[in-house]
């Protein structure tokens, strides 16, 4: 069956026009409306980390790169602070789905027993700080939006993750214990 040039060049036209639109939107939707900064800088550091085979060591060095030196309290502090945030939480989300999979319950492990670590080395003045932190209508709005976030994920993606959040509901509890 033979097409008249016209058509051709019609349906030409309206490809060109429907892949016109499409570049449209995902320019505006890459550069207009991207990815917020807190997560890129949580990809940027989870892809320079990605290359160490030991897993504490992968962690550390994420933690390093997104956060700064582990040596820092204050550091540490952030990194134990953000994993009730919202933007955070979406970024671990797309770090363990992206990560290889031999690679990602070894993460997931070194990471719950960072949290474990970081609980054991808590002052008694950090601890009360951190104590202070978690009894303000802030805070509390933040765990609910944290929980909701976390929640609103497959069974299997928070099956895998238990351990981690096991440690961080065990420093919470522990920080209430301090008072």
């Amino acid at each position: 069956m033979k097409m008249s040039r016209g058509k051709v060049v019609l349906w030409s036209g309206l490809l060109g026009c429907v892949l016109l639109a499409v570049a449209a939107f995902l320019w505006i939707r890459v550069f207009h409306h991207g990815p917020p900064p807190g997560i890129m800088k949580d990809i940027r550091a989870g892809i320079a980390a990605r290359n160490l085979t030991d897993p504490d060591e992968r962690l550390l060095k994420y933690l390093d790169g997104r956060y700064g030196a582990m040596s820092d309290p204050a550091n540490r502090e952030r990194v134990f602070l953000d994993f009730f945030n919202v933007e955070h939480i979406k970024a671990m989300q797309f770090l363990v789905k992206h990560s290889p999979a031999e690679h990602r319950q070894a993460n997931i492990d070194a990471m719950a027993n960072w949290v474990a670590a970081y609980r054991a080395s808590l002052t008694a003045q950090e601890k009360e700080a951190l104590h202070a932190r978690f009894e303000t209508s802030e805070s509390q709005a933040m765990l609910r939006r944290a929980t909701a976030q976390y929640n609103a994920q497959d069974v299997g993606y928070r099956g895998s993750t238990a351990p981690v959040i096991s440690q961080l509901l065990r420093t919470i509890h522990d920080l209430q214990q301090t008072q």
